[in-house]
């Protein structure tokens, strides 16, 4: 005997950004470009602290203390991958919408010769818009 699966349970989930009729959300579709916008500027500005060519505090706002904290230290250690090979350059950058107020954020970005990783979260609130809540530097 199988168990009893309650009413609802196995119903189909439309995916973030569509309606039920399958047919695209214009919201989901605006929260879409926002995260969009703001995931570009907030790694670009975050790859320009990195290098030292901006200071910490300018992330402000555009990020959460924890990940302010941790970008801080990795300035004061200098620890960036791959820093000594020059400036930061960032690549492609992709967002996807985990729901209306969720960004799954992922980059390529390149310093000399060498192809690095960012993996990052952000999450949108209300008055205060998009901020970064996780942001990981992939590549040794």
């Amino acid at each position: 005997m199988g168990k009893a699966v309650p009413a609802g349970a196995g119903d189909i989930v439309p995916r973030a950004g569509t309606t039920v009729a399958g047919e695209r959300s214009p919201v989901a579709g605006a929260a879409r470009a926002g995260a969009r916008r703001f995931a570009d500027r907030v790694l670009r500005a975050t790859l320009e602290v990195l290098d030292h060519r901006r200071p910490v505090a300018q992330l402000g706002a555009m990020v959460s203390p924890q990940v302010l904290e941790a970008v801080r230290t990795m300035v004061v250690c200098d620890s960036a991958p791959s820093r000594d090979l020059g400036a930061a350059v960032l690549g492609p950058v992709d967002v996807v919408l985990v729901d209306a107020v969720t960004a799954e954020i992922c980059a390529r970005y390149e310093r000399g010769p060498r192809t690095l990783a960012i993996a990052a979260r952000a999450q949108c609130t209300r008055g205060n818009g998009w901020q970064l809540t996780v942001f990981r530097v992939l590549g040794l």
